[in-house]
């Protein structure tokens, strides 16, 4: 006896070793699970690509929504491959100014795991399909927005193939309907390096390193844009820029000495040759730093570099929007961020002007003193 759901009859086909062969509407067994309709008179038999019943219990709702006309099959669907719906995905984002780089790199990580769950078409991923994949993500989750920040990525892949009618229904599950999808995560207090680490560190390094820690220091950027940096970038000690990462806006000064250091070095890159793959060099310099934080005894990461000049800034009270400006972010980022560095500013700030009314005869409200 067959399972029904909606307009298609569910079943499983057991394996030979199974203990319930015998019983094909047994649906709790890992074997895998088919779907039975009529259409146009005659009885049609097709896989569901699935061993779970959750699985099987979407893919006959959509085939019932489908045969009641309730969504619309895209036509030819299997003339489009996953991989081919990637890069045209890609090209479209190329063509419309928008950046590659986590998409063709959560484009890549798509097609290899569809390939190897032997899943070629795009019309073929389910959501089940979908939840697989993103739990085969590596990417950090609880402390970190990795995996929600690349996971939005691949949203935004299903959102235009469904928008250029690729598939017949978004597969990625609509958080809003079904909250328990949300990816939650809770990011740890930061905390930058001290100013006697970050010596440490400049003090161990030399030569070019030294000289690429530096502008990471006083500049709060980013490793992957202090390695591409340009002499285009800069006018004089002011470097601007977008960001790699974000495409934001960035505008920042560093000392004098420093840029008149850049400059006087030749070719248009300082720490690159213009030629090698970015990603390369990234990892190289990496690399490098990380062995002089060893070398230095000190806990840190190039990414400290920025945290620590960040921190610094609001420590000394520079106004949150023109900290945002100087390292290419939001001032709702920064305050979400570094709220524990604003308080302490924003503190001394407070104290410095109890003074100034204190030192006027006032209290230290800015109330006249009552005569005592």
């Amino acid at each position: 006896m067959k399972q029904i759901i909606g307009d298609v009859r569910v079943y499983s086909r057991h394996n030979k070793d199974c203990p319930h062969k015998s019983d094909t509407s047994y649906m709790k067994c890992q074997c895998p699970k088919w779907m039975q309709w009529q259409q146009d008179g005659k009885p049609v038999q097709v896989s569901a690509k699935t061993r779970s019943f959750a699985g099987v219990k979407e893919a006959a709702e959509r085939q019932t929504r489908l045969l009641r006309g309730e969504i619309v099959k895209p036509k030819n669907p299997k003339s489009l491959t996953i991989e081919q719906a990637v890069k045209d995905w890609l090209e479209f984002r190329e063509k419309n100014g928008l950046g590659n780089t986590k998409p063709g790199l959560m484009g890549r990580k798509l097609v290899e795991w569809a390939d190897a769950n032997n899943v070629l078409y795009l019309h073929e991923l389910t959501s089940e399909h979908i939840i697989r994949f993103r739990n085969s993500l590596p990417y950090r989750t609880k402390t970190s927005s990795s995996l929600k920040v690349h996971w939005s990525v691949m949203c935004g892949f299903f959102g235009w193939a469904h928008g250029a009618k690729l598939i017949a229904e978004n597969p990625v599950p609509n958080t809003k309907v079904h909250p328990q999808f949300r990816i939650k995560f809770r990011k740890p207090e930061i905390v930058p390096p001290t100013s006697k680490q970050v010596e440490k560190v400049l003090h161990t390094a030399t030569g070019l390193a030294r000289l690429f820690m530096l502008v990471m220091r006083h500049s709060g950027m980013s490793i992957r844009d202090t390695a591409i940096l340009s002499r285009s970038k800069m006018t004089g000690n002011l470097i601007r820029g977008n960001r790699s990462k974000t495409q934001e806006r960035y505008r920042v000064r560093i000392p004098k000495w420093l840029s008149d250091m850049l400059l006087s070095l030749p070719g248009e890159y300082p720490f690159w040759n213009g030629s090698d793959d970015p990603r390369l060099v990234v990892l190289r310099w990496e690399k490098e730093l990380r062995a002089i934080f060893k070398a230095a005894a000190v806990r840190m990461t190039p990414h400290k570099f920025r945290h620590f000049f960040i921190s610094e800034q609001l420590a000394a009270g520079v106004p949150v929007e023109a900290v945002a400006l100087m390292v290419g972010t939001s001032p709702q980022e920064i305050r979400k961020t570094y709220q524990h560095w604003i308080k302490d500013a924003e503190d001394r700030q407070d104290a410095l002007q109890s003074k100034v009314w204190l030192d006027k005869g006032l209290d230290e409200n800015g109330n006249e003193q009552k005569p005592q």
